[in-house]
């Protein structure tokens, strides 16, 4: 997590409301584990990189989102949740 959140910082512009600190950090950890109750069968890595995912996309501008993407691929290999389809 620091580890994203440190490559983040450094690689995504500069933007007021971007937050990659410790109240960052432990909003993630929350999420991450309630999605761990919730979804047990998912393993540890599934789980933080989609609460990792979830926590941060919503506040990245729209010229950040594939560098941020690109990031979580170089952090995660191979891990690939579906978005959950609300629509019906």
């Amino acid at each position: 997590m620091t580890v994203l959140y440190s490559l983040a910082k450094g690689q995504l512009s500069k933007q007021h409301h971007y937050d990659f600190g410790l109240r960052a950090l432990k909003s993630v950890l929350v999420m991450a584990g309630q999605l761990k109750r919730d979804t047990p069968q998912f393993s540890e890595d599934l789980v933080l990189m989609r609460a990792l995912r979830d926590m941060n996309m919503p506040k990245f501008i729209y010229e950040d989102v594939p560098l941020f993407r690109g990031l979580l691929q170089d952090l995660f290999p191979g891990a690939n949740i579906k978005r959950l389809d609300f629509s019906s």
